[in-house]
């Protein structure tokens, strides 16, 4: 089967084909319809008009909202009232789309599940988080997937996105569709899986820049797919040979970035003891052609520090123990305590001790640019300053503190003025708003002459920096 765009006037016709059709052409539209037997699957939607609804409505759902409703009216929704009132009101709390996309989609924002019963298909847009002892928890996507059962129409395609290890949307998500429903998968719905991409507060790459995987339940439904995310996506779309493959091939993906910085910090770790730079050791290597430059730091927010807990779950659910992406998550989780015990050793060099000292601390998101705080590690490193006696400070304008987890000792200021003096700085995001309205003569008047200065991305590392701080940088 192959699908193709057609024209206005083709537009025109009804927004059912039968699945055995070859093509949108005005002779297949002309043939008089199929009569569908009871065992006879139900027609596919026609991928250039449908109608989409979009469950979670955050980083990945608004753009998909925007995108698809240039076509036909898009339906979002979102358990958070208080979102829905933004929306309306062309407010994205996560500055991933304008006020003027808002104005311009043709969208329906809504938290009643049961507007789901208009749409033709259904992308799962729900986070994917972990427990308190880093264990996956489906709680959002399987209470999303009973939603969209209950209400969903016949014919209709369900398509998650959310980042799940291989195995989820077939063996977990789709059991609750088919018996909330009613309905069974291949005859009466539909199902895929096409993992998001969207990359938080950047600018340069949005989703119509980055190309996308689909996967269907059958290569007709994985074709279905690709004509449908090609009216949001202009980078093209790559079909996965199943389902499982493209849930593992995302989960990869965060996997591994967060194994790159785990070896960045650890080799951080070990030249600072040996009195070298690791940013100099960096910026030598990436001379070599085929070097992945990634940088030390610290790993937070709901993507990379989350998703390779989902892949040691499933190695463990095999008999196998995944050392590697096990020791690589164990690594991050330990660099803010690496910054603490830094600064600690800054003061020491001068015959002082951390405990008694105000610090401040300049972001707190868990990204540059971006609001988002959710499992940011600034917070866990501020609460063990706060633990080894030092009074913390925090400045972010950017960050959204909605989500805001930890920090039980620290001050959260408007104004990086307002605390007084410092004893130290600790820079660590290169938030846009720090670089062209706290240059290092504003920062020299925060803390006295011999101060540390913590400089997570280097943007104050220079000559002049050494001559008020006690400067250290990765």
């Amino acid at each position: 089967m192959i699908f193709m765009k057609h024209d206005a006037a083709q537009a025109a016709a009804p927004l059912v084909m039968p699945v055995e059709a070859i093509a949108f052409d005005e002779a297949s539209r002309r043939r008089a319809p199929l009569q569908l037997l009871d065992h006879e699957p139900v027609a596919l939607p026609d991928p250039v008009m449908a109608r989409v609804a979009v469950v979670g409505l955050g980083y990945v759902g608004l753009p998909l909202i925007c995108g698809f409703s240039h076509n036909s009216r898009s339906i979002g929704l979102d358990i958070d009232g208080e979102k829905i009132a933004e929306l309306k009101n062309q407010i994205d709390r996560t500055g991933e789309v304008t006020g003027a996309d808002l104005a311009e989609a043709d969208a329906l924002y809504t938290t009643d599940a049961s507007d789901l019963a208009d749409a033709d298909v259904i992308l799962v847009c729900v986070p994917t988080p972990v427990n308190s002892r880093n264990r996956p928890d489906y709680t959002p996507l399987l209470a999303a997937s009973r939603d969209i059962g209950m209400h969903m129409k016949k014919g209709c395609v369900v398509v998650y996105e959310s980042t799940v290890d291989p195995g989820t949307t077939e063996e977990k998500c789709l059991p609750i569709l088919e018996a909330t429903s009613g309905l069974r998968e291949g005859v009466d719905f539909y199902l895929g899986y096409s993992p998001e991409r969207i990359n938080p507060a950047d600018p340069t790459r949005k989703l119509a820049d980055i190309k996308k995987i689909v996967a269907g339940s059958t290569p007709v439904v994985t074709e279905f797919l690709e004509v449908l995310y090609s009216r949001v996506v202009k980078a093209g779309l790559f079909p996965a040979a199943s389902i499982r493959v493209a849930e593992a091939a995302k989960i990869l993906e965060n996997t591994q970035r967060d194994v790159n910085i785990a070896l960045m910090n650890e080799l951080m770790a070990l030249y600072d003891k040996m009195g070298i730079r690791a940013s100099d050791v960096i910026a030598a290597a990436s001379s070599k052609w085929n070097f992945h430059n990634y940088r030390p730091g610290m790993v937070g927010g709901h993507c990379i520090a989350v998703d390779p807990y989902y892949l040691v779950d499933a190695g463990r659910r095999h008999g196998l123990s995944m050392e590697l992406v096990a020791a690589g998550r164990s690594v991050n989780e330990q660099t803010p305590y690496f910054l603490v015990d830094k600064l600690e050793e800054l003061f020491a060099s001068k015959g002082e001790r951390l405990a008694g000292k105000r610090v401040l601390v300049l972001g707190r998101s868990f990204k540059e640019d971006c609001p988002d705080t959710r499992n940011s590690k600034t917070f866990k490193m501020m609460d063990y300053m706060w633990a080894q006696g030092a009074e913390v400070f925090n400045f972010d304008p950017v960050a959204d503190d909605d989500h805001a987890e930890g920090g039980r000792g620290t001050t959260i200021v408007d104004d990086p003025f307002e605390g007084g003096a410092y004893h130290a700085v600790i820079v660590t995001l290169g938030h846009r708003v720090f670089r062209e309205q706290l240059d290092l003569e504003t920062l020299t008047t925060l803390a006295p002459k011999g101060a540390p200065l913590i400089d997570m991305r280097g943007q104050y590392d220079g000559e002049t920096v050494h001559d008020h701080f006690n400067y250290w940088r990765p």
